[in-house]
């Protein structure tokens, strides 16, 4: 049987395997950020979960350029696309902004801890720079209100250059932005003081690196004939181990190759060839996809909640909760992953998917 054939076409289709994995990466950045003395915490594959943020990048330019590289033809269409993609990320952006705004007005009014109310990552001024979504244009010199919303703050900024470059230059636009991307790179390994873990300062170079790569990816990959059957799968494995191994141990500059990990990553997933990819096509995981918006927004004011309580019930000895037993610290942390999950449920039906219909029933093109 023949292991290589030219990708199938793709000008509507959902890329459900990729979907999968961006439930799972949403699942270690929560890992990440478990302030619990579990088994896992210390493991540097667990230490290092922040780079699954740039998979989130380099998807969303390869989504991105594959659903509107060829439907931005005037201003009226991006006009549309900007509405669009706002509308896909401010309104549970802003329920999350509203619950960390709510619980410090009532640490103003109750006194519940020694935090002084509406100061520093958390000032009133720092609230309209959210509500912008420009909070991680290097405006502040730390991470501010609902920290993980960093990465839309970023995303943004890539969404208007997008825009601009593919109604300016709609041929050439993949060739620009991976000049664009190349730039960020550069910025990020020479200037950024964590490298890749870097957020509030250079969150926009970092998101250009990986979103324009994937935009580049997208516009190469259904020219390169793939691996199918048994090589597929094996490919698969390969890429999904090189990258596990990858993320377990980088450190320092080298991670800035965490976004050429993920680059090569969904190149191999995006055609769903092989067994894994039909692993990653199973309803649940691909159900998990779909709420790890949700779950990326909701979870850390889950955590801040669970930290105050925890330090009034004495459960943080040092600086994570430990209740003495590393095996009754791993069921309080899978408890609390599941209460996150729960909650960005409810969040994703009563929230995210509602506000989607609705810019997607404003922004409908009008009839003829």
């Amino acid at each position: 049987m023949n292991t290589l054939s030219k990708p199938a076409p793709v000008a509507h289709r959902r890329f459900e395997a990729l979907d999968s994995l961006r439930g799972v990466c949403a699942i270690l950045v929560v890992m990440f950020h478990m302030p619990v003395a579990s088994h896992w915490r210390d493991w540097g594959f667990i230490q290092h979960s922040y780079l699954f943020v740039d998979y989130f990048f380099v998807l969303s330019g390869f989504v991105i350029a594959h659903a509107y590289a060829n439907r931005l033809t005037s201003g009226q269409d991006a006009g549309r696309f900007m509405v669009r993609r706002f509308g896909r990320i401010w309104p549970l952006h802003l329920l999350m902004l509203a619950a960390f705004v709510g619980l410090e007005l009532a640490r103003l009014m109750f006194h519940f801890d020694s935090a002084p109310p509406f100061t520093r990552d958390r000032s009133i001024e720092a609230i309209f720079t959210n509500l912008a979504l420009i909070q991680a244009w290097h405006v502040h010199p730390y991470l501010t209100w609902n920290g993980p919303a960093w990465t839309l703050s970023a995303e943004w900024a890539c969404y208007l250059i997008f825009a601009g470059l593919v109604l300016v230059a709609p041929k050439r636009f993949r060739w620009i932005g991976l000049v664009l991307a190349i730039i960020g790179g550069v910025l990020v390994v020479s200037y950024a003081r964590r490298w890749m873990n870097t957020t509030y300062d250079f969150a926009v170079p970092r998101a250009v690196y990986g979103f324009f790569l994937g935009c580049l990816l997208q516009g190469l990959w259904t020219r390169i004939p793939r691996l199918k059957g048994g090589a597929a799968t094996a490919l698969e494995v390969v890429a999904i181990v090189a990258a596990c191994i990858f993320i377990g141990y980088a450190q320092g500059p080298i991670t800035v190759a965490v976004t050429l990990v993920f680059v090569i990553l969904i190149w191999v997933f995006a055609g769903e060839d092989g067994a894994l990819s039909r692993v990653l096509d199973h309803p649940a995981l691909v159900t998990l996809g779909r709420w790890s918006f949700a779950i990326y927004m909701v979870h850390m004011f889950i955590l801040t909640v669970m930290m105050i309580v925890a330090r009034k019930l004495d459960w943080v000895p040092v600086r994570r909760i430990d209740f003495g037993s590393v095996w009754l610290n791993d069921l309080f942390a899978v408890a609390m992953f599941g209460f996150i999950v729960a909650v960005a449920v409810v969040a994703h039906r009563l929230v995210e998917q509602p506000a989607q219909r609705m810019i997607d029933r404003w922004t409908k093109p009008k009839a003829a």
